[in-house]
């Protein structure tokens, strides 16, 4: 398997998480120096409280980028064949993969515990110790950001490859270790932990694979050297 990664963006973003987070911690802390030693300035007070509130969240959105999925869905995949190539914030989503099983939205979770789901509300619900649930990624709603993705890519092939008929996939990847995946066959999107992830993406359906001709050409779209335009706009949406 051939795997492409934005390193560039990796690296930015993680710097960013760090200088985020260390400068709302200056600012939270400036707030009680205020706080206790000037009394009469209240408006500095919230000034500081409320610009370190407002960095602390931003350092901890960023740092999901030191969470490194992609390092976990490289290493399940990896024994695919070279006809395979998986991207990590290199098109308009997150992670996909292309190869004759077709054109995979990967949705990595970093989870832990007992996953189950509800067919009928089409749901995923975690089952794991009250320790476990601190600093861990919620599963949140993989359906509708599997449709927000395939939206993206649906546009990103309306300026670059008209007319192209292409059934996109989604599925629903637990890359930490000690998630025991035990999910139906009926969820509302395929679901797996690290050890069967590949069995999942090589059972597509028939009308989604790909030909060789059609897995060179988006090769060729996504590897192509990117404008600046572009590059903004896939940064901003990693």
């Amino acid at each position: 398997m051939r795997i492409v990664t934005n390193e560039a963006l990796y690296r930015r973003n993680t710097r960013l998480a760090l200088v985020a987070n260390l400068a709302g911690m200056f600012m939270l802390v400036g707030s009680v120096f205020v706080l206790f030693n000037t009394p009469d300035q209240f408006g500095q007070y919230l000034l500081f409280l409320l610009g370190g509130a407002i960095l602390v969240q931003v350092g901890t959105y960023l740092g999901r980028w030191n969470r490194r999925p992609d390092l976990a869905l490289n290493k399940a995949l990896q024994s695919l064949d070279s006809t395979y190539t998986i991207y990590h914030s290199r098109t308009p989503v997150p992670h996909l993969l292309i190869g004759p099983s077709g054109l995979w939205i990967l949705l990595p979770r970093n989870t832990r515990g007992t996953i189950t789901n509800d067919e009928q509300r089409k749901r995923w619900r975690v089952k794991s110790g009250l320790l476990a649930r601190f600093g861990q990624e919620g599963i949140g709603n993989p359906v509708r950001d599997a449709s927000w993705e395939a939206e993206a890519l649906d546009r990103f092939f309306q300026k670059t490859w008209k007319g192209a008929q292409l059934r996109v996939q989604a599925a629903l990847i637990f890359v930490d270790e000690q998630a025991d995946v035990q999910v139906s066959s009926g969820a509302a999107l395929p679901t797996a932990g690290l050890k069967r992830a590949k069995q999942i993406l090589l059972k597509s359906d028939p009308k989604a694979r790909l030909s060789r001709q059609q897995i060179d050409q988006l090769n060729q779209l996504f590897e192509k050297p990117q404008s600046p335009q572009e590059k903004s706009k896939q940064q901003s949406s990693g």
